[in-house]
């Protein structure tokens, strides 16, 4: 009999490519709950999205189809978070985050959403894999949860870089073409962006964690960092998803992320978290 996981895992994918990609509208009910909740972002020229499934049915209809593509995807407990590409112009790279109720169905939603660039060439790298890493599939994920969290915790929030070569790989692989560099690159971040910020600040660097999911070598990081990132101004919320592959020595070996940059203020932001 198959585990709640992979029932939940088939249910997204069903609805990924039953019902966006192929419009089949009638599948909604075996796949979402009457009560379902969207924790979702206004997107530009449509707002917040109420809750309930025939609101979602409402907003989902007049797109006709919504093509998609899941690269990867794991389940945890009752969440599923599943790493998509959205071809388009522009093309967007997104994480859904879904959490499934006591009879199977969706029940509430959380997503992110970053423009990549045009070139499907250059695209392609936000979503690809590197054959060259190893995986580790029967890894515990708790234990790989927690080292991923331990990361954030004392690497990033302090600035501490004499602490990355116990959590990252030399041969770590970036799937950012923006930050290239690997393992050399978050070094050079950690030691002079995170480390100016809070000794400028006195105060450590500002992420907030609000979900961890994790399946074998697969960790999802849902989390906000309120200065928006590197090289960007203070004082912008960046809610993104990062997305590490962990080996059995604990360190990080692979890296996608979304990032979706929060221009003008929410006026209660705890409703998308």
């Amino acid at each position: 009999m198959a585990s709640n996981g992979s029932r939940h895992k088939e249910a997204v994918a069903r609805f990924h490519q039953d019902v966006l990609d192929h419009g089949r509208w009638d599948l909604l009910g075996n796949l979402v709950a009457p009560d379902y909740w969207p924790h979702l972002p206004e997107l530009e020229g449509s707002p917040r999205l109420p809750p309930g499934r025939e609101e979602l049915a409402a907003r989902l209809r007049p797109a006709g189809k919504v093509p998609n593509a899941i690269h990867r995807m794991i389940a945890d407990r009752d969440f599923v978070y599943a790493h998509v590409k959205y071809p388009g112009t522009p093309t967007y790279a997104g994480v859904d985050i879904y959490r499934f109720d006591a009879t199977g169905r969706i029940a509430e939603h959380w997503s992110v959403r970053q423009p990549k660039p045009q070139t499907s060439a250059r695209a392609d790298e936000w979503f690809s894999d590197a054959p060259e890493v190893g995986t580790s599939c029967d890894l515990n994920s708790e234990w790989a949860k927690g080292r991923v969290r331990d990361m954030i915790e004392t690497v990033w929030m302090p600035g501490n870089a004499t602490l990355v070569p116990d959590f990252y790989e030399r041969c770590y692989v970036q799937h950012n073409p923006d930050m290239p560099g690997g393992y050399e690159r978050i070094l050079e971040v950690v030691q002079t962006s995170i480390r100016s910020y809070v000794e400028r600040t006195g105060s450590a660097f500002p992420v907030t964690i609000h979900r961890i999911g994790g399946e074998g070598d697969l960790v999802f990081v849902h989390l906000s960092i309120f200065m928006a990132g590197i090289n960007r101004n203070d004082g912008v919320r960046s809610t993104n998803v990062d997305i590490f592959r962990v080996n059995r020595h604990g360190r990080m070996t692979e890296h996608w992320d979304v990032l979706q940059m929060q221009v003008e203020p929410v006026s209660r932001p705890e409703v998308l978290f």
